[in-house]
C-alpha cells in the first residue's frame, strides 16, 4: 500500500477550542493604547484540553488570571501547518500568519467584527484548508451575575454599561484622530454621499436608555446614532418598582462590564475522513491528551463569582451547559462547518438555550460531554414517545374513517 493512498472506513477525530477572550483595558493600558480603545482582546485556536490548574502550598487551587484561555495542553503543530487570522481590514497587517503554537493574535480596539480562522494542515494530510469564522464579543449578554458591586458611577449613572442578547454594537466611537494612527484600529470611516454600502457597514448604534426607544436616526462623525423617542413612559408617570429594577439591571450589566472579562469561545471537533497512510501514522502517533473526568476550575463565571446562588439553583443553570452548546453565543454562525472530508463533526447550530457570557464553560470535561450525551439521548426519548402517541392518533383516526366508510355504503 502507497504511504499516501488513502485508507477507506477511517475517521480520527482531534478536538479543538476556537474563540476570542476581552476585557476593559486598564488604566497602564490605556495610556499607551491608540485613542478611543476600550477592550484588549485575544482570538485564538487551540487544542481542546486545559492543563491543569496550579495548585497552592496549602492545596486549595489557584485562581487562574484574568487573560485565562482554556485548551492548551496539545501541541498541533504536528497536524497544522499554519493559522492565519484575518483581522478587520483597518488593523496594519490583518492577517496575522503563525506555524507553530500558540495560535492567536492579542490586540485592542473598540468594535466588534467577525474574525476568519484559515487552517492549513501538513501537506502529509492531503488535506484542503479549513476556514472557521468567529465574531470578537467584547461586551456581556445575557443573565447579569448576581451579586456583584456595580463601579463607581459618574453623575448618578453607572459607567461601563454593556448590551444584553443583542447583535447591536455598544462601542463608543475613538476621538476624532487627525493623522492615521497605525494602532488605533478600526477607526469608523467619514460618511461619503457615494459610498452607501461602506458607511452601512461600520455603522455604529447606541442602544437608547432602558423605558425609551430608538426611533429617529442623526448622523454623526463617522456613525449613525439613534435618537430616543418620546414613549407612553415619558408621557405617563412610571411605577417606582419598574425604575427600582432597571436600576439594578443596569448595574449588574455595569457590574459584570468593570469585574469579568467576557468569554466568548466553542468546542469542537476537526474530523479526517479516509486520512492517506502516512498522515494517519502521523496521528497515531500522537493521540490527544483527554479531556478531564470534572471540570478542576469554576464552571462558568456565573458558578465563581455570583456567591448569592444556592448550589441547586446553581446546578440547575449548569445545567444547561454542554459541549456543542457551549460556542459563541452571538447570532452569527459560521457557515463552514469544521469537518475534514465526508465526516460529520459538531455542528455550528447552538444546541438549546443560548448561553449568555457568564455561562460559557471554563474548561472542558467528560462530566459535561456525558451531560450533553444525556440530554440529547433525553431528546431522542422525548421525540420517540412523541412518534408513538402520534401514531396510535393515526390508527385511532384511520379505524374511525374505516367505520365511516362502512356507514356511507350502508345507506
Amino acid at each position: 500500500m502507497s504511504s499516501s493512498e488513502r485508507i477507506k472506513g477511517i475517521q480520527v477525530h482531534r478536538p479543538i477550542i476556537y474563540g476570542s477572550h476581552a476585557r476593559l483595558l486598564t488604566d497602564e493600558e490605556k495610556a499607551t493604547a491608540p485613542p478611543g480603545h476600550t477592550h484588549r482582546w485575544t482570538v485564538f485556536l487551540t487544542s481542546a484540553t486545559s492543563p491543569p490548574p496550579n495548585k497552592l502550598p496549602s492545596g486549595e487551587i489557584e485562581k487562574d488570571d484574568i487573560d485565562y484561555l482554556p485548551g492548551g495542553e496539545d501541541d498541533l503543530s504536528y497536524l497544522i501547518k499554519k493559522v492565519t487570522f484575518k483581522l478587520h481590514d483597518t488593523y496594519p497587517q490583518p492577517n496575522r500568519a503563525f506555524d507553530k503554537p500558540p495560535f492567536k493574535v492579542t490586540e485592542t480596539g473598540w468594535g466588534e467584527f467577525v474574525v476568519q480562522i484559515r487552517v492549513q494542515f501538513i501537506p502529509e494530510s492531503s488535506e484542503k484548508p479549513l476556514t472557521l469564522n468567529h465574531p470578537i464579543k467584547l461586551h456581556h449578554w445575557g443573565v447579569p451575575i448576581e451579586g456583584l458591586v456595580a463601579p463607581p458611577t459618574e453623575g448618578g449613572v453607572a459607567t461601563g454599561t454593556g448590551t444584553a442578547n443583542t447583535s447591536v454594537v455598544n462601542t463608543p466611537a475613538p476621538e476624532p484622530i487627525q493623522e492615521p494612527t497605525p494602532a488605533a484600529t478600526p477607526v469608523p470611516p467619514e460618511k461619503k454621499e457615494d459610498d452607501q454600502e461602506e458607511v452601512k457597514e461600520e455603522i455604529i448604534v447606541t442602544p437608547a436608555p432602558i423605558g425609551e426607544s430608538s426611533n429617529s436616526v442623526k448622523e454623526g462623525e463617522g456613525s449613525i446614532v439613534l435618537e430616543p423617542t418620546q414613549t407612553s413612559e415619558q408621557i405617563h408617570p412610571v411605577n417606582d418598582e419598574i425604575i427600582v429594577q432597571q436600576d439594578l439591571q443596569q448595574q449588574h450589566t455595569a457590574a459584570m462590564t468593570a469585574i469579568l472579562p467576557v468569554h466568548s469561545w466553542q468546542y469542537d471537533e476537526i474530523v479526517f475522513s479516509d486520512p492517506p497512510k502516512n498522515f494517519l501514522d502521523i496521528l497515531n502517533e500522537h493521540p490527544p491528551k483527554g479531556l478531564p473526568k470534572i471540570n478542576r476550575r469554576a464552571k462558568t463565571q456565573r458558578d465563581e463569582y455570583d456567591s448569592g446562588s444556592t448550589g441547586q439553583k446553581k446546578s440547575k443553570k449548569n445545567g444547561r451547559q454542554s459541549v456543542l452548546g457551549s460556542r459563541a453565543n452571538t447570532e452569527f454562525q459560521s457557515p463552514t462547518p469544521s469537518v475534514i472530508g465526508a465526516g460529520a463533526g459538531a455542528q455550528n447550530g447552538l444546541v438549546g438555550e443560548e448561553l449568555g457570557s457568564a455561562d460559557v464553560p471554563l474548561e472542558f470535561s467528560l462530566e459535561m460531554e456525558r451531560a450533553e450525551y444525556n440530554k440529547l439521548a433525553e431528546a431522542r426519548r422525548k421525540i420517540i414517545d412523541q412518534m408513538d402517541k402520534w401514531r396510535e392518533r393515526l390508527i385511532a383516526q384511520e379505524k374511525e374513517l374505516a367505520k365511516l366508510k362502512q356507514e356511507v355504503k350502508g345507506i
